[in-house]
């Protein structure tokens, strides 16, 4: 998914020093030709990170969607059929494109695709203040490991992410041009419409943009001007939201099934807190940081909010809303399943723009802070790329590892046991990329293989006992910490051992 009215990236330089207040065009060109070049390398360098990151077999989430929209059968099927909140509508057609049983590479390429854009987009929302904001920008959100895991996976949250941020980029340049400037308010509506199709989280991002905007307005024309611009550049996106939930709760009603839910956990606090602990580290590269570094990039954050709200920076009440009336909000309402750091991918988006812009007018200063600045910068940069690749290594669990080695024992085909229903679409998934014919079963006698979902990391028996048969281990893969599930394969002890021994 491509945003409406793609944002172009218009970098402004400073003017030059002492010399008053304008840059010769000779000079400047190839300044703007090195700045592009660097905006073009961070772009390559989280296109390369994205890719890497998308290797391994389709995990539970993923598998499940691919599953539902097999049985969907039809484009429109997705829109009517799937009344479950795994269907992200944009990400079902484009699984329904690509086919069922396609490499894990091209179901995840939408994402890949529209996780790379937003690199540019949010340049593009820094580039409204200087190309030093544009670069740290994009340099922050090419690396961060949760922008990097959420983009390199076949789910809707990068398109939305998308649309969210290219709504953002819309409202600032409409702020900033002043509100007797033609509003972009069909753009924003066809964005809003784009962003829920892809995921219904999309909602929180668009209560953040209405709160700013009506509170930015009426700052600066009072109450009922400000109603009144309020009104007329939202009103079109307040509609398209409504409608878009409209239309999937009465798919929903009208089934045999009603809507539909996976995995449910009910509000816990501790969860939630977990959660946002997660997100925050996933966001700045700390994951594998001590836990009390949470603590201190939580005041850090508070600090920053006072920093840009006193500064009465536009884009300060968006951060307030995003960063703390999110998280505030669903503890308030005790939604559940908000133990998961997806859940606020909003608010990790506004704590990178929100450190960008610190950052980048750290390194604009001189000195001491300018020094600073660039350490942080660096460190982040480093131990994001770090922690994309030692996630990126564990491939979300790989389920396809489990194929490969039933087939390497049995390359005819095999029948394996399951313990529950979770792990049956990822199997059948990968099985069906590789065409190795998979009999999946429940019940005894008992087959050739036994795949068991561990708890997150729960030590694997070398052997277990089912239908009265002894399983040897064969292999065990752990999840990556934002996405996957631990499991193991066991094989029956009468099968010959699958060359090399045990993987791990």
């Amino acid at each position: 998914m491509l945003p409406l009215a793609a944002p172009s990236v218009r970098l402004r330089l400073p003017p030059a020093p002492g010399g008053g207040g304008s840059i010769d065009p000779d000079a400047r060109a190839p300044r703007t030709f090195r700045i592009a070049l660097l905006l073009a390398g961070i772009t390559l360098l989280g296109l390369i990170l994205r890719l890497w990151s998308a290797r391994g077999g389709l995990w539970v989430d993923e598998a499940w969607s691919a599953v539902m929209v097999e049985r969907a059968q039809t484009p429109l099927g997705i829109f009517t059929a799937i009344n479950h909140d795994n269907n992200h509508h944009l990400n079902s057609l484009w699984m329904r494109l690509v086919g069922y049983g396609a490499p894990p590479l091209a179901l995840r390429a939408l994402s890949i695709a529209t996780g790379t854009a937003t690199i540019l987009v949010a340049a593009a929302i820094g580039a409204r203040r200087s190309a030093c904001h544009a670069l740290v920008a994009a340099a922050l959100v090419a690396v961060s490991p949760i922008m990097v895991d959420y983009g390199s996976e076949a789910r809707g949250y990068m398109p939305m992410l998308l649309a969210l941020m290219t709504m953002v980029w819309l409202v600032l340049r409409w702020l900033d041009a002043g509100a007797d400037q033609g509003p972009p308010r069909w753009r924003l509506a066809m964005l809003a419409t784009l962003g829920l199709a892809s995921q219904l989280t999309m909602l929180f991002g668009i209560c953040a943009i209405v709160l700013w905007v009506a509170v930015a307005l009426r700052v600066r024309h009072g109450g009922d001007r400000a109603t009144r611009l309020t009104i007329r550049l939202l009103l079109p996106t307040i509609v398209a939201t409504a409608a878009v939930f409209a239309f999937v709760l009465a798919a929903a009603s009208a089934s045999a099934t009603g809507m539909q839910v996976g995995d449910y956990v009910a509000f816990s606090p501790l969860a939630m807190g977990r959660a946002l602990v997660v997100m925050v580290a996933a966001s700045i590269g700390g994951l594998a940081a001590p836990t009390w570094i949470a603590g201190v990039a939580t005041i850090a954050v508070a600090f920053a909010l006072v920093l840009v709200i006193r500064r009465r920076d536009p884009t300060a009440i968006f951060y307030l809303a995003a960063i703390v009336g999110l998280p505030l909000g669903l503890a308030v309402l005790r939604i559940g399943n908000t133990g998961m750091p997806r859940y606020f991918l909003l608010s990790s988006l506004a704590l990178l723009l929100l450190l960008a812009g610190l950052l980048a007018d750290g390194l604009g200063k001189r000195g001491g802070l300018r020094l600073i600045s660039a350490i942080l910068l660096t460190a982040i940069i480093v131990a994001s790329i770090r922690d994309d690749l030692v996630q990126a290594a564990r491939r979300r669990g790989d389920t396809g590892a489990a194929i490969a080695t039933m087939a390497a024992i049995g390359p005819a085909g095999a029948s394996v046991l399951v313990d529950h229903l979770r792990p049956i679409a990822t199997l059948r998934v990968a099985a069906a990329e590789r065409g190795y014919p998979l009999r999946i079963t429940r019940d005894c006698p008992a087959p050739a293989f036994l795949h068991v979902d561990l708890d997150d990391d729960a030590p694997a028996s070398s052997a277990l006992v089912r239908c009265g048969m002894r399983y040897r281990l064969a292999v065990v893969r752990r999840r990556a910490i934002l996405s996957g599930v631990d499991w193991a394969l066991y094989a029956r002890a009468d099968l010959p051992e699958k060359r090399g021994g045990t993987a791990r």
